[in-house]
C-alpha cells in the first residue's frame, strides 16, 4: 500500500449495488494480471454458455444446473417453453401460498419449517435479512434433530393454529422425514390441511399423506444448496411476504444476467472466484473467513459454507484424476463485533493466516444510525489493523499486520441487492469449479455418510 498509492483506487469491483475493495490482499499487479487471464485460459466463457443453456454440467448425475431459470422473469434459454411456463407457475402457486400466510388469511400464527442443508440455510438467511416484523406467522426452523427443542415448541405453540412446511427434494432425508412424522402427529388428524411440501419427489410427499393442493413441487435438476429460489424458500416468503421476494428474485436475475454477459475479472463474480483461487493455492491458505458488521448478514458464514464446501470439498476433478492442488478453503464467521471478543485476537496475533472478508452496508435500515456507523468503525479498524498491524509498544502489542482482508460493502441493503450478491457468490463457485476442472454440482461424500449411518442406527436400535 505505501509503495502503490494508487492500489486503494485500482484494485476495486463493483457490481449490483456491492464493492468489493481487495487492494489490503498481498497481491501485486503483475499477479493480478495473471489472474485475469486465467478464465480465458480455462475455457470459463464455453463453460458459462454450457450451464446456460442446460447442458450436462453435473457429469456424474447426468444433471443440467439450472437454478438460474428458477429467478427468471422471462422465458430461459435452458428450457423448453413449456418448462418455462411450469416454472413460473410453480413459481406463482407457491408465491400465492406465502401470501396467505403472511397477511394472515391462512389463521395460523406459527408455522414449523422443516429441513436441513439447502432447505435450512439460504431461507432462513433470507427470513433473517429481509424480516420487517409485518408477518401474520411466526417460522420456527427445524433442521436437526433436537427433541429438547422440539418438545419446547409443542409446548409453547398452539396446534390448531400451527403450519408445517416439509422442505426436502428427495423427501426422503431421516433429519427432515423424522421431525415431519413428529410434526404431524402433534398438528393431529387435520394436519393436511395445514401444511405443505416443498420437494422435487412429489409421489413421496402423496405417501407421507398430502395431497396434490398442498405439494409445491420443483424439478429435479435443483441442487439442494441452489434451491432458495424454489418452492423451498416458500417460509421465507411467508415472513418477508412475495413483494420483497419478487424483488429477491430479480436482484438475483440480474446477477445472473452479469454473470453470462460477462464472465471475465472484470465482473465481481469471477473476481470473488480468482481472489479464492489466489488464496488458496497461490498464498496456500486453508481458511476463509465470512464477517459480517452488518447485522442483518449474521447467517451468511452458515449459508456459505454449504455453498462453497459441498460444491467445491472435491479430490477428483471431472476426468476422475486427483485434482491438482488444493481446493476449498474451509468457511467460517460470524457476526463481526461478536467475533472481535472471541476469535479475532488469534487472527491478529496467532502464527497463522486466516484470510478474511468483512461484509457490511453504509446505510442504516433502522432508528439507530449511530449503531450503523459504529458497525462501520470497527470494520475499517479490523481492516486496517489485519493489513497494517502494529510496530511500536512491548513486543505483546506488536502485530504483524499483512494478513490478507477484503472488505465487501453495500450502500443500503434490501432484497434486490441481497438476491444480487448470492447469485453472484454462486456464479463465483461456478466459476471456481471451471478453473479447478471439478464438478460444483454433486456431493457424494455426504451420500456416503447418509450410507453409513443407516447401518449404525440398525446396530443401535438392536443394542
Amino acid at each position: 500500500m505505501a509503495e502503490d498509492p494508487n492500489r486503494a483506487r485500482d484494485f476495486v469491483c463493483r457490481g449490483g449495488g456491492w464493492t468489493l475493495d481487495f487492494s489490503h490482499i498481498p497481491l501485486t499487479r503483475e499477479g493480478l494480471s495473471s489472474l485475469q487471464r486465467l478464465p480465458a485460459a480455462c475455457g470459463l466463457d464455453g463453460a458459462v454458455e454450457r450451464l446456460f443453456s442446460g447442458a450436462i454440467v453435473n457429469p456424474s448425475e447426468g444433471q443440467p444446473a439450472l437454478h438460474m431459470a428458477l429467478r427468471a422473469n422471462d422465458p430461459f434459454q435452458g428450457l423448453s417453453p413449456e418448462a418455462g411456463a411450469d416454472l413460473i407457475a410453480g413459481r406463482n402457486r407457491f408465491l400465492a401460498v406465502a401470501d396467505r400466510l403472511h397477511a394472515g388469511e391462512t389463521g395460523l400464527t406459527d408455522l414449523l419449517h422443516v429441513g436441513i442443508g439447502g432447505s435450512d440455510l439460504g431461507p432462513r438467511l433470507v427470513a433473517d435479512a429481509l424480516d420487517e416484523d409485518d408477518s401474520a406467522v411466526r417460522v420456527h426452523w427445524l433442521s436437526t434433530l433436537d427433541g429438547r427443542r422440539f418438545e419446547r415448541l409443542c409446548r409453547q405453540l398452539d396446534p390448531a393454529t400451527t403450519g408445517l412446511v416439509i422442505a426436502s427434494k428427495s423427501f426422503s432425508t431421516e433429519e427432515t422425514l423424522e421431525q415431519a412424522r413428529a410434526a404431524r402427529d402433534w398438528l393431529g388428524a387435520d394436519w393436511t390441511r395445514r401444511s405443505w411440501a416443498a420437494t422435487a419427489n412429489v409421489d413421496r410427499a402423496r405417501e407421507f399423506g398430502l395431497d396434490d393442493d398442498h405439494i409445491l413441487a420443483f424439478p429435479a435438476w435443483t441442487g439442494g444448496r441452489f434451491s432458495l429460489w424454489s418452492s423451498v424458500g416458500v417460509s421465507a416468503a411467508a415472513v418477508v411476504g412475495s413483494q420483497r421476494f419478487r424483488a429477491l428474485l430479480a436482484g438475483a436475475e440480474a446477477a445472473d444476467l452479469d454473470f453470462h454477459g460477462q464472465p471475465d475479472a472484470n465482473g465481481l463474480a469471477v473476481l470473488i472466484g480468482l481472489l479464492v483461487h489466489y488464496l488458496r493455492r497461490e498464498l496456500d491458505c486453508s481458511t476463509l473467513g465470512i464477517v459480517s458488521y452488518e447485522p442483518r448478514l449474521a447467517l451468511l458464514a452458515d449459508y456459505l459454507q454449504q455453498l462453497f464446501m459441498e460444491s467445491l470439498g472435491k479430490g477428483v476433478d471431472l476426468d476422475g484424476k486427483p485434482v491438482d492442488g488444493p481446493t476449498v478453503p474451509l468457511i467460517f464467521g460470524g457476526l463481526g463485533t461478536d467475533l472481535q471478543h472471541s476469535i479475532f485476537q488469534a487472527l491478529h496475533q496467532g502464527p497463522d493466516t486466516h484470510p478474511l472478508i468483512l461484509v457490511g452496508a453504509r446505510e442504516a435500515d433502522h432508528e439507530h444510525p449511530d449503531w450503523q456507523r459504529r458497525q462501520l468503525a470497527h470494520l475499517y479498524a479490523q481492516a486496517s489493523a489485519f493489513a497494517n498491524g502494529r510496530s511500536d509498544g512491548e513486543p505483546h502489542q506488536k502485530l504483524p499486520g499483512s494478513r490478507p482482508v477484503a472488505t465487501l460493502l453495500v450502500d443500503r441493503l434490501d432484497a434486490g441487492r441481497l438476491g444480487w450478491l448470492l447469485a453472484t457468490l454462486e456464479a463465483a463457485v461456478y466459476a471456481l469449479s471451471v478453473v479447478w476442472h471439478i464438478n460444483a454440482f454433486d456431493q457424494w461424500g455426504v451420500e456416503e455418510g447418509k450410507r453409513l449411518a443407516r447401518d449404525f442406527r440398525n446396530r443401535l436400535k438392536d443394542g
